[in-house]
């Protein structure tokens, strides 16, 4: 006779959650500041407003754009406005700060539209933690944040290899 194979985990009712679902799908471009400055300390506003006019903004076209300084000077809002202004209609998003920064903050926007927490109610929940170790610590804490006052369980990790986060009754 013989014996039929079975699936505990999936019968078990456990939902995995990939972080990779929630990351911006669009492409990302910045503008470094740092070229903008005249003699590496200072932005000078007839300077920028000239270099604004030459520069290309068409390449900046769908993607998500984070417009920061990669050198320790004061940079004036207004800087970061005009850019801004210029990208309005060709940008999908416009951050101010760097890359990470600003994927943190698509992270968000993406858990809040699409993280369904009514799916997840009184469920057993795995954050899927073998994947992508590019994913920023920060993903996991947006998502866990979400999810911890409605789930059953939340563990990290996979179902064969896991650590339990928390049990609510």
């Amino acid at each position: 006779m013989t014996e039929t194979i079975r699936n505990r985990i999936s019968e078990s009712g456990i939902i995995n959650i990939d972080i990779s679902d929630f990351m911006p799908k669009n492409k990302a471009k910045g503008i470094d500041l740092k070229d903008w400055l005249v003699d590496d300390l200072i932005i000078r506003e007839r300077d920028f407003k000239e270099k604004l006019k030459c520069f290309d903004f068409e390449s900046f076209r769908s993607t998500n754009v984070f417009i920061y300084c990669s050198v320790d000077v004061i940079i004036p809002v207004w800087a970061y406005l005009l850019l801004q202004v210029k990208l309005n209609k060709l940008a999908e998003f416009i951050f101010f700060g760097t890359k990470n920064e600003m994927n943190l903050c698509l992270f968000q926007k993406s858990v809040e539209s699409g993280l369904k927490t009514s799916e997840f109610k009184n469920k057993r929940v795995f954050i899927k933690g073998c994947g992508d170790p590019s994913l920023q610590l920060g993903f996991y804490s947006i998502v866990s944040q979400k999810l911890t006052p409605i789930v059953k369980s939340l563990f990290y990790g996979e179902a064969c290899s896991n650590v339990p986060l928390i049990k609510n009754m």
